[in-house]
């Protein structure tokens, strides 16, 4: 049985703000497997996503580290705000601590590639601009491996240190043991403030590079491509604005003396860890907004294609009801279309009949006769 902290003093005591919060998580969690499986899809049709492949690599691979998250972490804190409290079992609750730390990490080292690339594309766009694909997973595989060293080490301290936490409204690691006073300041720096550093150094440059751009496209009246550009400076901000407030929570958990029940060790980090979840489900509206050929893509293939099935079943459905009004339109149609169609029948005869009479008079009076062809198009003239 998972431990928890007592219900009664961290709990969300009003009903109305715990379902406000769940109807939140689970938002979170329709946007992000709604969105993130059309970037999958997408990314991989032709010209749905107009970028360099080795950005498009990366993205996909963030993609997929979203879509861990939301089902691991977002969706078990939108069913416990629910059921105001843990109902998933142990093994979930283990699931959620473990994968959670690796899952989260993993996405904030996949946006520092993100950045980082698309400087040195920039930068060095002849020396960089040939990057496959293949290098963009093999980059991404390794930058696996970091993450991977946080879980193990909570294990390896003391893998039962799990517990489901009314504050959050999920299960977290304890972090009981002594030696996390000293450690967890550490981990959290390398986790978090380095990658957002990283992420930062890299995404400033980026965005003078497009607003550089931007004037010297003005002054020679040209155009720039500054969707790539645009797309990681806004992605990188959202993930560094989402996971600041956790990493100052982090960082601050043994310094700052204002009790269990405090501002910063209650409400900061109940907020802090609602707000870290936006960056998961923010992509798709970023790339909906600034990568044109997706935009494109999402309403001339995809929602044409939906609107087609879901047409298509409604008729075939109201054809097998058949309603009286159903039925009165489909005869008056079929007489209509009977109606002109034995009307260009008889112009077609009428033309050929005539066709022929001037023909036979042309030939009486010694005129040479021209092609049928010729005189359906004079008397058509004539007329």
């Amino acid at each position: 049985m998972i431990p928890s902290n007592n219900h009664t003093i961290f709990a969300i005591q009003s009903r109305s703000e715990r379902i406000t919060w769940a109807v939140y998580h689970l938002f979170v969690v329709l946007s992000s497997i709604t969105g993130d499986s059309l970037i999958l899809y997408a990314s991989s049709q032709r010209n749905a996503l107009k970028l360099n492949k080795f950005i498009v690599t990366v993205i996909q691979h963030i993609a997929v580290s979203d879509l861990g998250y939301a089902v691991f972490a977002v969706l078990p804190g939108a069913v416990s705000l629910l059921a105001d409290s843990w109902v998933l079992g142990d093994a979930m609750c283990y699931a959620r601590v473990y994968l959670g730390y690796f899952i989260y990490t993993t996405g904030m080292s996949l946006v520092t590639v993100l950045t980082t690339s698309k400087f040195l594309l920039l930068k060095y766009p002849i020396r960089c601009g040939n990057w496959s694909k293949e290098t963009a997973h093999r980059v991404c595989s390794l930058v696996l491996l970091p993450p991977l060293a946080i879980p193990a080490l909570l294990l390896a301290v003391d893998k039962d240190d799990v517990k489901f936490d009314y504050r959050s409204y999920g299960c977290d690691y304890g972090w009981s043991a002594e030696l996390w006073d000293k450690w967890l300041p550490v981990i959290s720096t390398l986790t978090l403030l380095v990658p957002n550093t990283i992420i930062v150094a890299t995404t400033i440059p980026t965005l003078m590079y497009l607003a550089e751009a931007r004037k010297s496209a003005k002054r020679v009246r040209a155009s720039v491509r500054w969707q790539g550009a645009l797309t990681v400076v806004l992605t990188a901000a959202v993930y560094c604005v989402s996971t600041l407030p956790i990493f100052v929570y982090f960082v601050g958990k043994n310094y700052v003396k204002d009790g269990s029940t405090g501002t910063f060790h209650f409400y900061f980090y109940r907020m802090a860890n609602f707000v870290s979840i936006i960056n998961i489900m923010s992509n798709f509206y970023i790339y909906t907004m600034t990568i044109s050929s997706f935009r494109k893509y999402l309403f001339s293939n995809l929602l044409p294609s939906c609107l087609k099935s879901g047409i298509s079943r409604d008729s075939n459905y109201s054809g097998k009801r058949g309603t009286p009004d159903s039925d009165r339109r489909s005869t008056q149609r079929n007489k209509e279309f009977k109606r002109k169609s034995l009307e260009r029948s008889k112009t077609i005869s009428n033309t050929v009949a005539e066709t022929a009479d001037s023909l036979k008079t042309d030939s009486e009076n010694g005129e040479a006769a021209l092609p049928a062809a010729i005189k359906i198009e004079m008397l058509n003239s004539q007329k």
